[in-house]
């Protein structure tokens, strides 16, 4: 968002970037200095003991090399942090260290995660209150800044708790605009909303299955049977698992409302489409 004015700009969903006064950072001065701010950005304004901070970045490692690593990471990211700023401007963060552990004290920065969660916060209130309208509108807002996973790639317990987490915030937000596209009879929306659903999680069933029935009542029996392959494949590769009944009934009857007028067309004169026909 080239239009926030803050001193700090960081980006975790679909990939992290940090920018400070409109430079990005490009390089960080340790091995672990990235992982240590994002581990504190996440826990912002929380004090983190040194023991927690490293079983989470030096999993592997003994205490005494943990705590040496976090010092040389901690004056890497205060470097960075004050690397663009007037030595009497307060930093837009800075890590505080006390006898109790660390804190990252944030004082001016937009955090797309922050604000994410903040848009759907505000969506599950308007919802509450049966303001349908208000919930669709900060929804939507919280999926055009979802733009991909909490650091896709990030394999730490740490950050996939925080990716779970961002995640169903999502799924929850286009559960809801799935319901009002539907409710509004909106099929081309309701489709929109579904590929968006998928592109967040591959794995919803009763996703796919809205799809086909969208599709099937378009008459786009291609694109029916498409959904149908493809949740088909991603069930059995992904998840190790047959599509449910359920689905396979419904493409089913999908096939079957499409294929009735094709088979009443071709009828012998004089026979109608509830008449068994006998093979000879």
């Amino acid at each position: 968002m080239s239009n926030i004015s803050t001193h700090a700009v960081v980006r975790c969903l679909g990939g992290f970037s940090l920018e400070l006064r409109g430079h990005p950072v490009n390089r960080w001065r340790a091995g672990k200095a990235r992982e240590l701010f994002l581990y504190l950005l996440i826990n912002r304004g929380r004090t983190v003991d040194r023991e927690e901070l490293h079983a989470a970045l030096w999993p592997d490692r003994n205490r005494s090399a943990g705590s040496s690593s976090v010092k040389v990471a901690k004056h890497a990211v205060h470097q960075i942090l004050s690397g663009q700023q007037a030595a009497e401007e307060q930093p837009a963060a800075e890590i505080v260290f006390n006898e109790y552990g660390y804190t990252l004290k944030v004082h001016d920065a937009w955090l797309d995660f922050e604000e994410f969660e903040r848009l759907c916060n505000e969506g599950h209130r308007a919802a509450a209150r049966s303001d349908r309208i208000t919930a669709a509108a900060y929804y939507r807002r919280a999926l055009e800044l979802h733009v991909g996973d909490f650091l896709p790639g990030e394999s730490a317990d740490w950050a996939r708790e925080q990716q779970d987490w961002v995640r169903s915030l999502a799924l929850g937000a286009a559960d809801f605009l799935l319901q009002e596209a539907l409710d509004r009879g909106e099929l081309p929306e309701v489709i929109d909303v579904c590929r968006r659903t998928l592109d967040i999680d591959p794995y919803q069933e009763d996703v796919y299955r809205t799809l086909i029935q969208v599709h099937g009542d378009l008459g786009q029996l291609g694109q029916a049977r498409s959904w149908y392959k493809l949740c088909s494949a991603r069930m059995s590769n992904g998840l190790d698992i047959d599509v449910s009944p359920d689905t396979q009934r419904l493409f089913e009857r999908v096939l079957r409302v499409h294929d009735a007028p094709a088979q009443a067309a071709v009828l012998p004169p004089g026979r109608s489409s509830g008449q068994r026909v006998t093979t000879p």
